[in-house]
């Protein structure tokens, strides 16, 4: 690999590492433990590369590839693959949550999720589920009551002027922080790993695997960044809500039919403070000349 390509790469890394590096130091997380996180990857990722080639992953052949000390690699084979995290059990909270906004039962006209009677559907006014019918489709160990009373003091859910229970914030309720941090996790590495294989597939390929796009700007004014996040909410929760039904229904179908891809999608709308013009880099500078071109999409 040319310097220029393992600079870019490093780049690339440092500016993923940043957030992740800020995340262990808040949860207390060691150098030493992700350095030996990133060893185990890296041979975990050399042998699924070697895999693919046909080729033996030996201790020596590892080593090689990732610059991993002979011993430690032998060491990491013996203790076998590293447990798949995306198999983790959700808590309860996300599992309600996931079929309070996926499933037609307990969707309003827009396809939002609407509040609901604390009774089950037998007894509730409008004949409709209600709270206690979603509690006990994700689990019958729980006392509807007592979830929602917690729910209550957390934050997670409201009791609207009629007495019926409404989404509030349920990321933000105490212990679902990392929840919460684990699944942007996931969507960011998806969208790492799209992009990878879209890159494999070469220049010759029909049309990319998976579907990219991203909007990026610079210099912009503190009300037009207020404006850009309200129109994402906006646009974002309408269509966000449409396409979780539409998921929703494509689980159920795969339960029925044994389906085996995964698939993920993710918005996000981000600003945070920019350098000056005095302290921006010199490719910066330029695009800031009167005249320079407005920001494009990028496919990505």
């Amino acid at each position: 690999m040319e310097m220029n390509t393992r600079d870019q790469a490093l780049q690339i890394a440092a500016t993923l590492m940043r957030p992740l590096i800020r995340l262990m130091i808040h949860w207390g997380v060691g150098i030493n433990e992700l350095v030996e996180l990133a060893k185990r990857v890296y041979v975990e990722q050399a042998a699924e590369k070697l895999r693919l080639e046909g080729r033996k992953a030996s201790d020596a052949a590892l080593s090689a590839m990732t610059g991993v000390h002979r011993k430690d690699v032998k060491r990491i084979g013996a203790d076998g693959p590293l447990a798949p995290t995306e198999r983790r059990k959700r808590s309860l909270l996300s599992a309600v949550m996931s079929l309070w906004s996926g499933d037609k039962r307990f969707l309003d006209r827009r396809g939002a999720p609407r509040p609901l009677s604390r009774r089950l559907a037998a007894h509730a006014d409008d004949g409709k589920p209600g709270f206690e019918d979603l509690i006990e489709e994700v689990s019958k160990g729980h006392q509807p009551r007592a979830l929602l009373e917690a729910w209550i003091g957390q934050g997670a859910v409201t009791l609207d002027e009629q007495g019926r229970v409404c989404w509030a914030q349920p990321e933000y309720v105490a212990g679902e922080s990392l929840q919460q941090q684990g699944r942007s996790a996931r969507l960011a590495a998806d969208r790492l790993e799209a992009a990878w294989q879209n890159l494999m597939r070469g220049p010759k390929a029909e049309a990319p695997a998976h579907f990219l796009f991203s909007v990026r700007a610079e210099g912009l004014l503190d009300e037009d960044v207020k404006a850009l996040h309200a129109k994402v909410r906006r646009w974002g929760r309408s269509f966000g809500d449409r396409l979780n039904l539409a998921v929703s229904e494509a689980e159920a179908r795969g339960r029925q039919a044994g389906g085996e891809q995964r698939y993920s999608f993710g918005i996000q709308s981000f600003a945070e403070p920019w350098p000056s013009e005095e302290q921006a880099p010199r490719s910066r500078k330029r695009n800031l000349r009167p005249g320079a071109e407005p920001p494009r999409p990028e496919p990505v």
